[in-house]
């Protein structure tokens, strides 16, 4: 599998059939995984290289997220708060309200009473951009294809 299309297949895809089916948490976990993932595509260590989650999940954010992302980046508090919390506990942390667009007046990436707020809807169109543009790279050739050692299922 190229690794376009396992951005596609499992990162994009996935994660849109979770959301449209309303199954926001899961949708919300794939995208939090799959941030690391992209910044795994952008370095020039071999997927498989250990000790890179952090550096990899500020690179993705970095490059390829819009800049409302850039300031939770600092103290890596967007590492610890949504992927650390969301990798090793299941839950999005006490700094974090995860909202859905329908339910909420709040906007995206705001903070209400020492909360951000993250819309499901919003942090997964801006992880799929993020994902075609990690495509376009790879298709573009300016970032090279990377061994994987995926099967399909």
């Amino acid at each position: 599998m190229r690794n376009e299309e396992f951005i596609q297949t499992r990162l994009i895809d996935e994660s849109q059939k979770l959301l449209s089916a309303k199954f926001y948490f899961p949708a919300f976990m794939t995208a939090t995984q799959g941030i690391e993932s992209l910044g795994a595509f952008l370095d020039k260590k071999p997927l498989s290289a250990k000790y890179q989650s952090k550096k990899r999940f500020h690179l993705a954010i970095q490059k390829l997220f819009k800049e409302d992302y850039q300031p939770l980046v600092l103290d890596h508090w967007l590492y610890q708060q949504l992927r650390c919390n969301m990798s090793h506990l299941s839950h999005s942390g006490g700094f974090i309200k995860l909202c859905v667009r329908s339910e909420t007046r709040c906007r995206h990436l705001t903070l209400e009473k020492g909360l951000r707020i993250f819309i499901i809807e919003e942090f997964i169109a801006d992880f799929h951009f993020a994902c075609i543009k990690t495509m376009r790279l790879l298709v573009g050739g300016e970032i090279p294809q990377k061994n994987m050692s995926l099967r399909q299922i």
